[in-house]
Parts: structure tokens; C-alpha cells; sequence
């Protein structure tokens, strides 16, 4: 095209276009190049000779319309920023002008192309900044804000600034801090903006300020003058010093709990050193605070030498928590039992271990104890099972040997005096003599030989027993002895007591295992019935009556229905190892006292043995206690009402004591049924404290059945705080629970007086 000019146009163009920082290129109508000059190559990397032959659009992405172009074609000029391909691929923002022209008849587009990359980057970089300027002033932990350098006004504030200062956002811009009176101190202010007007900046200004609810705040300041969009600006930050003084406080708080829990607090890194201690720490260890730290660890572990520290800490950092016993080594270089508890925990991707560590040496000591005791208690099943076996073959034998001495001595009676024989029978007599005498020695070792029957208190039993009980179990079983006061003796064996005792309360640890949980001894009377009693093992030939209960509950295992089927079978057991002649024993000594049992358990909640044994016959000795015997007794129907199955089986004997019929009812509502069904009733003891329905709402109901109805009240609480309940309510009389005989029939004798 240049070559179609005449010479000077030609020289004229050329200077132009060689001379040119801009890219120049002329493009016919159809898009194609007809003419590039140097820069324009240079900009795209292509030669001449290689863009002759290209089309516009080659040069675009072709994610990009070319929109610019069909308006050139129409007559119209214009521009627009566009990115561009070079040869190589990459892009190129580019500012592309161009217009339409005749050249010779023929219609071109001359274009001119500037590179802006360098500046729409450093658009680009400065929009980013001020986005995170944005993000940074609105997201700060701290109070963030902009103040006109002239006037003080609020330009902008971010959230923080108004939790601090208690203010929502349109009632702070447009006003200056003097307008809201937020400083306290007017100085503070006028030493901001002198440090401003003197050093463009303020580092860490302690002021007060006045939040809008008027209380002060504490901040830590900062301020510099910022220039935005030409106008000068304050800038300020403020930290609120209020919340970091509360941490301060709670850190201070943590390491006084810390110094004066009973536990020895170490804090430990990876290579295992000290990193933080408690007093504990040093008075367990008998060293100063300042000597611990930066110890290493395993040094006042003997048993745990520092080559084995990795394997520790990895062991640690899988589990994250876990406990283990070592020993701990004094300054003094003695040793003692410690039980860690190692907890894994990460601070700034840094791993520690917060150990607890507490002493043992008692716990190892009755440890100990118990495991000597166990050994003693394993040699003394022992001797008892064989004692059971010699008991067993004595009985036998002893009925073998009457047989044997019977007929000797029948047969020589039969004999003559002269008879060889004699002799004879004579040697069978003196041996089966002898061996009655090794039975004697079996039944005496079997237990067997000696069974004493005596009048029993079983609380002062279990109270005898309790220390042995404790040791006996595991660890981790807590022991609780719930005894009844005033229980009635039974007439029973202490030995053959205690070995059921001992058996249920084993059988009760070794359910639970070594998890945590209560064995829980009860005692109680009640009166069973016919009804009762035919729910119990071993009910034949039992008497309807008063009975003492022992029930020993545990919250172990419990036992499927198969094997409470099997549990009272010989030698039956659900150990590995064992006798399993526990229950059974259990079950033949309840039969030898004319007693029963009942057991209630449900897999995963744990298992309740009841053990009944009949009460001495003599209950108002018992309940009294008293020397002199009032020899008053009453007659007619008595409801006695009582939630406690122990409180009415003691109540319901009592009262045939006294010559009553007693009706029992187990809260207000079944009290309410019985009384409407015994309309001659003419005493009712009620409990105050009930089930489904109370004491107070029972007796307006029994009023407003029968209103001359008499009502004992009975309570734990004392009589005050019940005749408070009851105030002009015309309640007949006050027990307080427990009662003893005497009490109870003074209060029914004084309404028959």
C-alpha cells in the first residue's frame, strides 16, 4: 500500500510510521491486515510477513466479541481496552483506536494499538489494596476509624468501634467526638492532634472514653493522617484494653487454681521439657519452680529413660489422651507411685502435653493389701470347698457306720459268749468307733459340727463387716450401707450370715469388673404376705409374717433370663474359673433359716438380690426398747398409708401389737380406695410425703369422705413443720419418723382418752 503513494505522501507516511511508539496497522474491510508497522510486530511477536496473512481476529481470545469492529466497517471511529494474543500465547492489554479510510477508492480501517498493561495492572493492584483496606477496616478486632483532620467529623467507623463504643453507625457519622462527648478527658485529644500536627503519626495513647451507656472505657491507641481522593484524613485505631486486662485477670486466676489443685500440673513439649509447672509440682518433687523448668522429663522418670521419649510422644499424639502409672524421683532421689494423665493439645502448630500426675502410694498400699487379702480370701474358698466335700462324705459316712455298728452289736448279742466271733465283731465295733471319731473330725472342719443359732441385729453385722467388704472389691465399686433403724433381731448362724453377705457383695464386684460403679447394702422389715411370697425362691413352706430383708444392689452387667434359670444350679458359673458354689451356697443357708430370696436383674442395669428372713417373734421389745411395758392395747381397723415397704411391714406388726387390724395402702390414691372400701376405718396414720398423691391432698379427700375421720400424721420432718401444714385443718395427731412402739401407742392411746 505504501509502495501506491507517490513519493512524497510515501516518505511523508513512512516517517511516520517508523517513528511511531504505537502499533499502526491498516486492515481491509474483510478484517485481513494490509499493513503493520514495527511496534505493532513487536507487541504481538509477529513478523510483517506472518500478520500480512492474519486476520484481526486471529489476534483475539476467543472468549472476546469483537464488537469494535462492524462499527468501523459502518463509518463510525472508535475505541476501546482490550486484551490481545501474542504469537507465544500470552495475553496483552491493549488500547486499540480506530477509524475508517479511502485509500485510491478503497475503503481501509487504520487503527492505532497502545499497550497498557503495566497500567491496568497497577489498576488492578491498587483496586486490591483498597478492597483490602475495606476488608481490613470493616473486619478488625479493633476499633477502626476515619475523622476529617479539619473538623474531627466521622467519615466512617467499622463494627468494633460501635461495640466499643455502644453507638450505632448513623448516630456517629457526621458528628466529631467532641459533638458525642467521647473523650473523658478533653487533654487526651489535644495531645492526639498535637502528635499529629507535629509527627503525622501517635503510637500507643492511653485514653479514656465515654461509651453512650456512660461507662469508661480504657483503649490503647494509634493514629496517623492518611491522605484519600485529595482530602486529609485520621485515621485511628484503638485497642479496648478492658478485655485484655479481664484475660490478664483470668490467666492470673488460671495459674492461682492451677497452684492450689491436689494434682502436680506439668506442661511438656516435644523434646520433653518442662515448660510450666504448679506448686504441687515442686512440693511432690522437692525441687524450686525456676530448677523444673527447662528439665527434661524423663529425668525424674527412673523408669522411663529419654531414648524412649519418642516412642512416648508418638504414642501420645495418636491417642490424644490417655492414662499410665510410673514412678516419680525426688530431688532427694526417692521414688513414688504416680498416675498420669497425658492430654495431647496444639498452640500455633506446636504440640505439648498437659500431664496431671497424682500421687498413689496409699491407693498402691491398700492395693496391696487387697491383693493379700484376695490371696487369703481364694485360700479360705479353698478350705471351704473341701469343707463342703468333708461335710458332705461325714454325713454319708456317719449313716454308713451306724449301719455297720448296728448289726456288730445286734449280731454279737445273737451269738454265744464262746463263740470265735466274737472277737471279731468286737475289732469291727473299735474300728467303726474310730472312724465316727474321724467323722466327728470332718463335720467339725466342714462347719458343720457347730451351727450356733442366736439372736442377730444384722446393721451391727454388716457395720462388723463393712471394713472387709471394702477391700474386697474392686477399686472403682463404691460401697454404701443403707441401714434401717430399729430393725427386729432374727434368730440366725453370724457365720452362715456373713458367708451370704460376703458371696452376694463379691458376685456384685466381679459384675461390674473394672469399670466404676455402687454396690449398695439395704435393710429393711416388711410384712409379706401370701401373695408376696409366692414370687420368691423358696417358697414352700414359708409363714405369712414379718420379715427382715438384706438386699445387696449392684449396677454391674445383670444376667439374661438363661442364666438366672441356671443361677441356684451346682457348680454353675459364668467365670472362666471359679467353684460356682456361691449362689448355690447362698441358696442352701436362706433354706436352713426358713427364709427366701428374690432377684431382680436386667442385662446392662444391674442385678438386686432380696434375702428375707423371718423376724424374731418378739417385735414390741424390739421397736421399743423401752424397760416398762405400757400394757395398753386398742382394737378395730387401722389404714396405716406409707410409701416405704419397710415403714409398713414394721407399722403393720406394731399395730397387731396394739390389738389393731391393720389395712396398708402405698400412697394416697390406694388409700383413698381402701378407706371407701372399709367403711368401719377408724384411724388412718398417714404419711406426708408420697407418690402420685401426698399426704395434705389425701387428707382433705379422707375429710371430705367421712369428716370425724382421725388422722395420725407421720413424717420425718418435725412436728412444727407439719402442724404448719396443717393449721386449723384438725389433723388428730404427729409421729415423727423413725418411731419406736411406745411413741406410736401413746399417740393412738391419747384419742381413745
Amino acid at each position: 500500500m505504501i509502495e501506491s503513494l507517490n513519493g512524497e505522501s510515501q516518505e511523508f507516511f513512512q516517517a511516520i510510521v517508523n517513528h511511531s511508539e504505537e502499533g499502526i496497522s491498516l486492515v481491509d474491510i474483510h478484517g485481513k491486515f494490509v499493513f503493520v508497522n514495527g511496534s505493532f510486530c513487536s507487541m504481538t511477536g509477529y513478523d510483517s510477513s506472518e500478520l500480512i496473512k492474519m486476520h484481526v481476529r486471529d489476534l483475539v481470545p476467543p472468549h472476546i466479541e469483537i464488537t469494535l469492529f462492524p462499527k468501523i466497517v459502518n463509518g463510525q471511529s472508535g475505541s476501546r481496552e482490550v486484551e490481545l494474543l501474542k504469537k507465544d500465547g500470552s495475553l496483552f492489554w491493549s488500547e486499540i483506536k480506530a477509524c475508517p479510510v479511502t485509500i485510491k477508492g478503497q475503503d481501509f480501517i487504520l487503527g492505532t494499538v497502545r499497550n497498557i498493561t503495566e497500567r491496568k495492572e497497577n489498576d488492578i493492584k491498587l483496586g486490591e489494596s483498597e478492597e483490602k483496606f475495606r476488608i481490613a477496616f470493616k473486619t478488625s478486632p479493633d476499633a477502626v476509624n476515619l475523622n476529617r483532620l479539619s473538623d474531627g467529623v466521622y467519615i466512617d467507623i467499622n463494627d468494633s468501634f460501635t461495640r466499643l463504643m455502644g453507638y450505632r453507625i448513623e448516630e456517629i457519622i457526621g458528628k466529631s467526638s467532641l459533638e458525642l462527648n467521647i473523650w473523658k478527658n478533653k487533654r487526651d485529644r489535644d495531645e492526639l492532634v498535637g502528635q499529629l500536627s507535629n509527627a503525622g503519626f501517635v503510637e500507643n495513647l492511653k485514653a479514656k472514653f465515654i461509651a453512650k451507656d456512660g461507662t469508661i472505657k480504657t483503649g490503647l491507641m494509634s493514629a496517623r493522617i492518611v491522605e484519600i481522593s485529595g482530602e486529609k484524613l485520621i485515621l485511628s485505631i484503638t485497642r479496648d484494653l478492658t478485655e485484655l486486662k479481664q484475660a490478664e485477670e483470668i490467666l492470673a486466676l488460671m495459674g492461682f487454681a492451677m497452684d492450689h489443685i491436689s494434682e502436680a500440673v506439668y506442661l511438656v513439649d516435644k523434646t520433653g521439657r518442662l515448660k510450666y509447672v504448679n506448686d504441687e509440682s515442686c512440693r511432690a518433687l522437692g525441687y524450686a519452680r525456676e530448677e523444673l523448668i527447662g528439665m527434661s522429663a524423663p529425668i525424674i522418670k527412673p523408669e522411663f529413660p529419654e531414648e524412649q521419649w519418642s516412642g512416648h510422644w508418638q504414642e501420645l499424639e495418636e491417642k490424644r489422651s490417655f492414662k499410665f502409672r510410673t514412678l516419680h524421683r525426688r530431688k532427694n532421689g526417692k521414688t513414688f507411685p504416680v498416675e498420669i494423665t497425658a492430654n495431647y493439645f496444639e498452640y500455633d502448630n506446636i504440640g505439648y502435653n498437659l500431664a496431671l500426675a497424682r500421687d498413689i502410694t496409699e491407693i498402691v498400699r491398700i492395693e496391696r493389701e487387697r491383693t493379700k487379702l484376695e490371696e487369703q480370701m481364694v485360700q479360705t474358698q479353698k478350705l471351704e470347698s473341701l469343707g463342703v466335700l468333708a461335710g458332705g462324705i461325714a454325713h454319708d459316712f456317719n449313716n454308713l457306720l451306724a449301719a455297720i455298728m448296728g448289726h456288730a452289736e445286734l449280731t454279737k448279742r445273737r451269738l454265744p459268749p464262746e463263740s470265735a466271733a466274737i472277737e471279731n465283731l468286737q475289732q469291727i465295733e473299735q474300728a467303726a468307733e474310730r472312724a465316727a471319731d474321724l467323722a466327728k473330725q470332718m463335720l467339725a472342719y466342714s462347719g458343720k459340727g457347730k451351727f450356733v443359732i442366736e439372736a442377730l441385729n444384722v446393721n451391727s453385722l454388716l457395720e462388723e463387716m463393712l471394713h472387709m467388704l471394702q477391700v474386697s472389691i474392686s477399686k472403682n465399686v463404691v460401697l454404701r450401707l443403707n441401714p434401717y433403724p430399729s430393725l427386729p433381731t432374727i434368730n440366725a448362724d453370724a457365720t452362715q450370715i456373713r458367708q451370704i453377705v460376703m458371696n452376694l457383695v463379691i458376685n456384685a464386684s466381679e459384675a461390674i469388673g473394672e469399670k466404676s460403679g455402687i454396690i449398695s447394702i439395704s435393710t429393711g422389715c416388711m410384712d409379706c404376705d401370701e401373695q408376696y411370697l409366692k414370687n420368691v425362691w423358696l417358697e414352700e413352706n414359708l409363714s405369712n409374717g414379718l420379715y427382715v430383708y438384706l438386699e445387696v444392689a449392684d449396677t454391674g452387667c445383670g444376667m439374661s433370663k438363661t442364666t438366672l434359670s441356671k443361677l441356684f444350679d451346682p457348680f454353675f458359673t459364668t467365670k472362666f474359673t471359679g467353684r460356682g458354689l456361691g449362689m448355690s451356697a447362698v441358696l442352701g443357708i436362706v433354706r436352713g433359716h426358713k427364709g427366701a430370696l428374690k432377684v431382680y436383674s436386667e442385662l446392662g442395669k444391674g442385678t438386686t438380690f432380696k434375702v428375707l428372713l423371718p423376724a424374731d417373734n418378739k417385735p414390741v421389745h424390739i421397736f421399743n426398747g423401752d424397760s416398762l411395758v405400757d400394757p395398753w392395747v386398742g382394737s378395730g381397723k387401722v389404714l396405716l398409708v406409707d410409701d416405704e415397704e419397710t415403714v409398713r411391714g414394721i407399722g403393720v406388726e406394731m399395730l397387731k401389737e396394739l390389738g389393731f387390724n391393720p389395712l396398708t395402702a402405698n400412697d394416697g390414691k390406694d388409700a383413698l380406695e381402701v378407706f371407701k372400701k372399709n367403711a368401719e376405718i377408724s384411724l388412718v396414720i398417714l404419711d406426708l410425703t408420697m407418690p402420685r398423691m401426698g399426704g395434705e391432698e389425701c387428707f382433705r379427700e379422707l375429710k371430705r369422705l367421712k369428716p370425724d375421720i382421725r388422722v395420725i400424721v407421720s413424717s420425718g420432718y418435725n412436728e412444727y413443720e407439719v402442724s404448719q401444714k396443717f393449721i386449723g385443718k384438725g389433723i388428730s395427731g404427729f409421729v415423727q419418723k423413725p418411731y419406736k412402739f411406745s411413741v406410736l401407742q401413746e399417740a393412738i392411746k391419747k384419742l381413745s382418752s
